[in-house]
């Protein structure tokens, strides 16, 4: 190591007594005043999640101190600002951190990952650009991401972005630049205008909008999505595919993707990626999953066979913010062909590389924030045995969930499995015959359980069907909870049984 010039360093070293800046930076005694205070708030306030209300609504007299407050023109006490927090934000969350919140995909804050957000705004790296500890931390925190999917690492690139949404976007768009090479010319240069004949991809009825609106996005239009049938199972039907993909072929169109999913956002189906894998080889098209969801569901070994096939596709999304726990936002995609995901980004992309690619030129994005530092800390601190357990339990509870429904003759399960989403509704044998009231009924029972915050459900039409779901994704959710959730639906829909005239008037 080279010997430090202390005395020149020490000329252009930093006063750390240097005057503070009001309203920009506290002195190291107030930093450590407030930063106690920031804790005990957190402590107190994930120590008693459980309760509180999964869910309250703000009050009107709260929501309009909310959206009225007025542009201060001096700097207040930051105090004052966290008494405003504890008081006017903190009491009315989203819901997911509660354990009995089994609505939206996502999932309870890992508490490492919680721990080390200062730290990371303290630090405030670009992780887009430069060489620097963010960097080298995401380059290897996206390899154990995956190494957890059982993704080959040699040759593959990835990169962290804000979640399944962006992952899926970018990994389309390397789809769209591999198949533009194919056909021998440059879409970063020229664009899609010239396009004799037009591209499509394939996406099951089953698959997440993330992927239209990504579609939109590249200017192919929503057109050039074909979208395959599903199965019985809810999964991609193989043989439709192949069937469309020559029919396209002989009217003029140029199939290049296909987009399957690992864990849909309706019933968590994985599709036969294996099947996809070898008609992909065979078609020479791109094989893209989104994983959004359901691909660390590959770590638990009761269902790891249906993931056959995942380490042939040529992209993969994933969302950390779902089914590992990692604070919002954080997503990754991953892609087989590193250099494929490089030209697609990258500023120069026809000249020879004179230095290790920064993280932005695998991205849309240039200042991005230090995300790696949530998923190494939260991966770190449970290991893979840790995501494992936390993996299988949630699917064991929805299991539970869905026997509990079944064992209930006012209670119709609709969709169960293989991971850890159920679908199912309140169908008493005495409304069977009443389709459209018993679909206000549904819609109703969800929002008032939501109301009521003693669990959470979303509803959704399915299958013909207003239904519930229940997706499970939280770590702290145990079998009291899933029963407690059960008999809060049964209660909930027994006191609405009541006000049947209201119902049928909505």
């Amino acid at each position: 190591m080279n010997e430090i010039d202390t005395k020149a360093y020490n000329e252009h070293a930093v006063d750390s007594r240097r005057a503070q800046v009001p309203g920009f930076s506290f002195s190291e005694a107030e930093l450590r005043d407030l930063g106690y205070q920031i804790i005990d708030e957190m402590a107190t306030y994930l120590a008693g999640i459980q309760n509180r209300p999964v869910w309250q609504a703000m009050p009107d007299d709260v929501r309009t101190v909310v959206r009225r407050q007025v542009l201060p023109e001096q700097g207040q006490p930051f105090e004052e600002t966290l008494a405003f927090l504890r008081e006017m934000l903190l009491p009315y969350p989203q819901g997911n951190g509660h354990p009995r919140f089994a609505g939206w995909i996502n999932s309870a804050p890992a508490h490492a990952g919680i721990l080390l957000k200062p730290l990371e705004a303290a630090m405030n790296p670009n992780c887009g650009i430069g060489e620097h500890a963010g960097q080298e931390l995401e380059r290897r925190a996206v390899q154990w991401v995956m190494e957890l999917c059982g993704f080959p690492i040699e040759g593959s690139a990835g990169v962290f972005v804000s979640g399944g949404s962006e992952a899926n976007f970018t990994c389309l768009q390397a789809a769209r630049h591999w198949a533009a090479q194919a056909q021998g010319w440059d879409v970063r240069k020229q664009g899609v205008q010239g396009l004799q004949r037009p591209f499509v991809l394939y996406q099951s009825d089953q698959g997440h909008f993330s992927v239209r609106k990504s579609v939109e996005a590249m200017g192919l239009g929503s057109d050039a999505i074909h979208i395959i049938s599903s199965t019985s199972t809810w999964q991609m039907d193989v043989g439709q595919l192949s069937r469309r993909i020559r029919a396209d072929r002989a009217a003029g169109f140029t199939p290049f993707c296909v987009a399957a999913t690992a864990g849909t956002v309706e019933t968590g189906a994985i599709d036969p990626l294996d099947e996809l894998a070898d008609l992909c080889a065979e078609e020479g098209l791109w094989l893209h999953v989104d994983g959004s969801y359901g691909a660390f569901g590959v770590l638990d070994k009761g269902v790891a066979p249906l993931y056959k096939g995942l380490e042939r596709v040529d992209s993969l999304a994933t969302d950390q913010h779902k089914w590992l726990s990692v604070p919002i936002d954080c997503g990754c995609a991953l892609v087989r062909n590193g250099a494929t995901l490089h030209d697609t980004f990258r500023l120069n992309h026809t000249e020879p590389d004179e230095r290790e690619a920064w993280m932005s030129e695998y991205t849309l994005q240039r200042t991005r924030r230090f995300r790696a530092l949530d998923v190494w800390a939260v991966v770190r601190t449970a290991g893979r045995s840790g995501l494992i357990n936390a993996i299988a339990s949630n699917i064991g509870m929805a299991r539970l969930f869905a026997q509990l429904i079944e064992e209930e003759p006012t209670l119709e399960l609709l969709a169960d499995g293989p991971l850890s989403i159920v679908r199912f509704r309140y169908a008493p044998d005495t409304l069977l015959d009443q389709p459209r009231l018993l679909d206000r009924l549904n819609k109703t029972l969800a929002h008032t359980i939501q109301e009521r915050g003693k669990a959470f459900f979303t509803s959704t039409h399915f299958a013909g069907k207003e239904t519930l779901r229940a997706c499970f994704v939280n770590y702290m959710t145990t079998e009291t909870d899933v029963r407690a959730m059960v008999n809060e639906v049964l209660r909930t829909a027994k006191a609405l049984s009541y006000f049947r005239g209201e119902v049928e008037a909505i």
